[in-house]
């Protein structure tokens, strides 16, 4: 018994010393997006903002149904209470300070819908049951309003139903007014009506664009008016730009708009068409608000979205269920700001709260580092970069930050390896064209020395011998070279080359040859073709996948092509189809291989060589494939197209067959195997 108990006190004491550590989940997954040239994955990472604390309030201080807030400069919040017609006034941290817009008055609001704060104090309000915008001063009270603009340019039959509000230093006040397609309404300093700023654009469907080819005029006049979509929100940043986002689109959701009221964020892209707002803070990064509910379906995408400020997707994170069952999930999110802290503070209306979300160690210490990055200044990004790199090493801006590092301290290499890392092909293809012109400076005059003398020795040692030498070599072998050459000689002189194989059987042996030479080379333009004309990751390339989509159009041509000419009388037997096919590929082989050589010495800006090779290359195979055809089957040239048409619409036709029947018979393998699953599970 004594012994027990000292075993008992020596597992407390231990328990005490070396406490087990607590650790706090998020409710909610974060995800970071990565960027390659032309290639885009997500990683599962720690998270960057972590739930902060939620402003409920209660009784008199309760929300309802709120419908937007701002956080202005000192970091205090205003929330338009949509269902209690006032603005709710919070400090920074969420603490309530007043209430106003209840009193009896000309300031007394009827569901505002919008709230925005100017850098002097003063509070606009889209007083949206009351079709009209409110000014108060900064202790609250009304000092005048805007209701629909007199203007000869606005008809009678306009509704100014303002909803969401913001104003540059100009004292210009842009609103959304509910059901206007023609974009924001924009009213001058002096009160007056200036136009209308940033509208979407319509975007007519197939049927619409059909039905203006054979519709006439009186019945295109009776088809309904085809509107852009109405703008949903709208937001200022700290460096005078307006952003727009429209709901219910499913490109162009975002806009930055210049003077001209066009879009400068042409590279932001967003998938979903239910964003609601958006927020930047003090280094312009972009913060976008969606109300999709989270799913299985929907994972890996988020609730909020962050951006460059060159509009490169960065981080997802966030969780909207329509009865969330933790803190930091949300419900019906409405609207987003961030404050000076660089909290995120969003605004869920079914919830009717405001729910902060603090920026995380790991968050700090990123966004410092890639605001340096975005800012240009790599040099003093780099401690941060490799601050980050020990706490995550799969986010690829890391690496093309230290590329860039590298690369302004002259280490091309350690620049190359990074941006390779990253498969950014555009900052490898500029750091290659250094790191070549330093190898040329070095190795030019061996490199000149090496190829003449190469050259001397084929001319004098090699040539002088070949034939002597073929001769020497066994009979089989001499036939795979003669066949060799012939395919040479066809590549350059097609129509003879193909009377030369017409009626004659080229040897199985040398055939499979050439096929075989021409699936290597195949198989070595995926691994061995520069990194800059081919960003990928070779260890997750299948070789013989990408062998399929190549040669199954030649086999199905050769079978469609025999198959169709026997039809029309064409003299081909099928082995002559089969070796004049093969033979027509011949280019392939001869074109790839100082293809592949130059892709690995050229740079980007060079590329032209490499595509106007391969442009040559495949007219050569296409030319090779018509001749073929006309010789091989002596058609005529007319005659010829007509066929090979019909050859093209046959190869179609094969492999809708083929793609019906695997579909066909997965269905049949699936019903089996969940019969027998059914079975197994009853017996």
């Amino acid at each position: 018994m004594l012994k027990s108990r000292k075993i008992i006190w020596i597992a407390l004491i231990f328990i005490m010393l070396f406490p087990a550590s607590a650790s706090a989940s998020e409710p909610y997954d974060t995800f970071y997006v990565n960027h390659g040239t032309g290639s885009e994955w997500i990683s599962f990472m720690q998270d960057v903002y972590m739930t902060g604390d939620m402003i409920t309030g209660s009784d008199d201080t309760a929300l309802n149904r709120p419908a937007d807030l701002f956080v202005a400069d000192n970091d205090d919040i205003y929330v338009a209470d949509t269902g209690n017609n006032r603005i709710v006034h919070l400090d920074g941290q969420g603490k309530w300070i007043r209430a106003f817009g209840t009193e009896e008055g000309p300031g007394k609001l009827s569901e505002p819908e919008g709230v925005f704060v100017t850098h002097d104090g003063l509070i606009y309000v889209a007083d949206t049951g009351n079709q009209r915008v409110v000014i108060y001063n900064s202790d609250g009270s009304f000092t005048k309003e805007f209701k629909k603009p007199n203007s000869q340019f606005l008809p009678e039959s306009y509704y100014f139903v303002p909803v969401k509000i913001v104003v540059d230093d100009r004292n210009v006040l842009y609103a959304v007014s509910r059901g206007s397609y023609q974009g924001l309404v924009r009213i001058g300093k002096e009160d007056e009506f200036t136009g209308f700023f940033g509208g979407n654009k319509s975007k007519a469907s197939l049927m619409d664009r059909i039905k203006r080819l054979i519709f006439t005029k009186e019945q295109l006049e009776k088809e309904t008016a085809i509107r852009p979509q109405e703008v949903s929100n709208v937001t200022l940043s700290d460096e005078g730009f307006i952003l727009t986002t429209t709901t219910g689109v499913g490109s162009d959701q975002i806009k930055q708009l210049n003077a001209g009221g066009s879009s400068n964020l042409k590279g932001l892209k967003h998938d979903s068409e239910q964003i609601v707002d958006v927020a930047l803070d003090s280094n312009q990064f972009i913060y976008v608000l969606d109300q999709r509910l989270s799913s299985r379906e929907t994972r890996g995408m988020g609730t909020i979205t962050i951006y460059s400020p060159s509009g490169t997707e960065l981080f997802r994170f966030g969780k909207v269920l329509q009865e969330p069952d933790q803190r930091g999930i949300l419900s019906n999110p409405v609207s987003i700001d961030i404050n000076s802290r660089n909290d995120l503070i969003v605004l869920d209306s079914n919830l009717s709260m405001v729910q902060f979300y603090t920026r995380a160690s790991f968050g700090k210490t990123f966004f410092q580092a890639a605001t340096d990055y975005f800012d240009g200044n790599y040099e003093k990004s780099k401690a941060n970069w490799e601050e980050v790199i020990k706490q995550n090493e799969l986010i690829s801006l890391i690496y093309s930050g230290l590329a860039e590092v590298a690369n302004k301290e002259g280490n091309i290499e350690a620049a190359m390896t990074y941006f390779k890392i990253t498969y950014d092909a555009e900052g490898y293809s500029e750091a290659f064209w250094t790191y070549r012109m330093r190898l040329i400076e070095k190795y030019f005059f061996s490199v000149l020395v090496s190829l003449i003398a190469l050259w001397l020795l084929y001319r004098f040692a090699v040539k002088p011998y070949a034939g002597a030498l073929k001769r020497r070599l066994p009979k089989v072998v001499q036939m795979v070279l003669d066949d060799l050459g012939t395919a040479l000689y066809t590549m350059l002189h097609p129509y003879e080359g193909f009377y030369r194989l017409k009626g004659r059987n080229v040897s199985f042996l040398s055939l499979g040859i050439i096929a075989l030479l021409i699936i290597l080379v195949k198989i070595a333009t995926v691994y061995w073709t520069g990194f800059i004309f081919n960003p990928m990751n070779l260890e997750t390339v299948v070789w013989w996948i990408n062998l399929l989509p190549f040669l199954a159009p030649i086999v199905t041509w050769i079978v469609a092509n025999y198959l169709v000419s026997t039809i029309k009388d064409g003299e081909g037997r099928f082995r002559e189809v089969l070796q004049g096919s093969v033979f027509a590929m011949t280019p392939f082989v001869v074109f790839s291989i100082p293809i592949i050589i130059l892709s690995n010495i050229l740079v980007l800006e060079e590329k032209v060589l490499i595509s106007s090779l391969s442009t040559v290359m495949w007219l050569w195979i296409f030319t090779l494939f018509i001749v073929k055809a006309q010789v091989t089957h002596n058609f005529e040239f007319i005659e010829n197209i007509r066929n090979s048409i019909t050859t093209a619409v046959t190869v179609g036709i094969i492999w809708i067959f083929i793609a019906v029947s695997a579909g066909l018979t997965f269905n049949l393998w699936d019903f089996g195997y969940q019969l027998y699953k059914e079975v197994a599970f009853l017996g």
